[in-house]
């Protein structure tokens, strides 16, 4: 049995615009709706498909979704598989799956120049979560592109700060400007127009309005104050989001209710340390700020949190009592510290204690923030990093945001309305994953081989070498040799 669309993705299927775009709510399933869009326009030979996304796992989410639409449609050719694109001569991964027609479908993850090249009359460029891929404009450049030839573009996402090329481009079409087709589709839309019972029939669950309701505002309440950005395409007038609510949910993993002390919380599951190799963020605050330690064990390739602690208005001297504990519980490889302001002391005193070496001082300009930062998007973007399913948490590292510098570069800037942590959860976590960056080295053990003793030569026991065996003779000249060979004390 062939699934029915909703009427928003009818909507959206049914319009045979060149350049569509469509500004939407989190999880309302217009990517699926795509997905048969596009097994359709490939299986009836119109041309090949170049999918994009900014995650791996919605790239590989997609290309299953063309391959269900493909069997249903008995259009599939053989099953998806996986390929190099060759852009201009670099080599780019990428899902594969080829249609009875002759034409493919094929979906990348975050490579700008993916679309570069392509484009044959017919050929169709999708852009899933626009606005977070990387180098949206060079992306967008390419893709437009496909127009010249006949073919088409859809651009998809929900929204990531006023100032991002997506909400440009939608505006543009908006205000007629740019020609094209826009869609705007509101979480509550999708609601509205079956949504919920779509997914009560998935699920086996009955639909009764009290219950879609309740679930709506569980929905509400998990965004928050991102929730104008996230579910009702009302782009954030501070610019998009570091961190995405999709990124964060994706690393999520249950732990362990919170310790909640006076004036001292502590996060993660401590017990579950298994012995390898961790790394410390610590971003230090007195009166205003938190002061926070994030800890991770790298199990494999993935940064694991094994403990998160959060002092109140704590002393230097707790803060160090408490920095004291988690090293001799973790035996961190590596200590990364913000620096900056009154951090000058505690990183100091740490060094001190622990060795120069083991310590990192990070001063927190705008270039080393930015490069703190990237380590931590870069662990999300890979999934290559777990954090506690909580929504305090989650809240504050969502609340860094990105915008355009004066000069064109980025600036991370931290939303005002944060009234118990001014981000400093999420600058202990990226310090940490800062400090990850450089593995712990690994040392072996080899065995030295025995040297074979020199030739004696001489009556006086004297050598053409100064082999392992040899001690000087005694005297004024052998203590002279003795010092020069094994130091001050001469012979050993």
């Amino acid at each position: 049995m062939i699934p029915t669309l909703l009427p928003y993705q009818a909507r959206w299927v049914e319009d045979r615009s060149r350049l569509k775009v469509c500004e939407k709510g989190r999880r309302i399933g217009l990517s699926w709706a795509e997905a048969y869009d596009d097994v359709v326009h490939a299986s009836a030979g119109r041309g090949d498909v170049y999918y994009q996304s900014y995650a791996h796992d919605m790239t590989k989410g997609f290309v299953d979704d063309c391959a269900f639409w493909a069997q249903s449609l008995q259009t599939a050719a053989a099953e998806v598989g996986e390929t190099v694109l060759d852009i201009d001569g670099e080599q780019i991964p990428a899902y594969r799956l080829p249609l009875a027609s002759g034409k493919e479908i094929f979906a990348v993850t975050s490579a700008p120049r993916a679309f570069r090249s392509k484009g044959r009359p017919g050929d169709r460029a999708v852009l899933d979560e626009a606005a977070f891929v990387d180098s949206l404009a060079e992306c967008l450049k390419a893709a437009l592109a496909f127009l010249t030839w006949g073919g088409s573009v859809r651009v998809i996402s929900t929204h990531n700060g006023e100032g991002s090329q997506f909400n440009q481009l939608a505006r543009a079409i908006e205000e007629g400007s740019r020609t094209g087709s826009l869609h705007t589709i509101r979480f509550m839309d999708a609601v509205l127009e079956g949504l919920y019972q779509r997914i009560c029939r998935e699920t086996g669950e009955v639909w009764t309005q009290a219950v879609q309701d309740a679930w709506v505002a569980e929905i509400y309440d998990t965004y928050g104050d991102g929730a104008d950005e996230e579910l009702d395409c009302i782009p954030s007038p501070l610019g998009g989001s570091w961190l995405s609510w999709e990124l964060l949910r994706a690393c999520e993993e249950d732990y362990p209710d919170p310790v909640e002390e006076t004036g001292r919380t502590v996060r993660g599951d401590p017990a579950a340390y298994a012995g390898g190799p961790t790394y410390i963020g610590n971003d230090i605050g007195r009166r205003n700020d938190l002061w926070v330690a994030w800890v991770v064990e790298i199990v494999g390739d993935v940064a694991w949190t094994r403990e998160i602690v959060e002092l109140r208005n704590a002393s230097f001297s707790d803060q160090d009592d408490e920095l004291d504990r988690l090293v001799a519980r973790y035996r961190p490889v590596r200590i990364a510290m913000d620096q900056t302001g009154m951090g000058e002391k505690p990183v100091e005193d740490a060094m001190l204690r622990y060795g120069e070496h083991r310590v990192e001082g990070v001063l927190l300009t705008l270039p080393r923030r930015l490069d703190v930062a990237t380590a931590l998007k870069e662990r999300y973007q890979d999934r290559l990093w777990r954090a506690p399913r909580d929504k305090t948490v989650r809240q504050d590292l969502h609340s860094v945001r990105v915008e355009q510098g004066a000069t064109g570069g980025p600036r991370l800037l931290v939303d005002e309305d944060q009234k118990e942590s001014h981000a400093d959860r999420f600058w202990a976590g990226a310090l940490a994953a800062a400090a990850a960056a450089n593995p712990a080295p690994k040392y072996e053990y080899r065995a030295a081989v025995p040297r074979q003793p020199a030739a004696r030569r001489g009556r006086r026991g004297r050598r053409d070498d100064l082999g392992d065996d040899f001690r000087p003779r005694a005297g004024r000249f052998g203590e002279f040799v003795g010092r020069a060979l094994f130091g001050k004390g001469g012979l050993p």
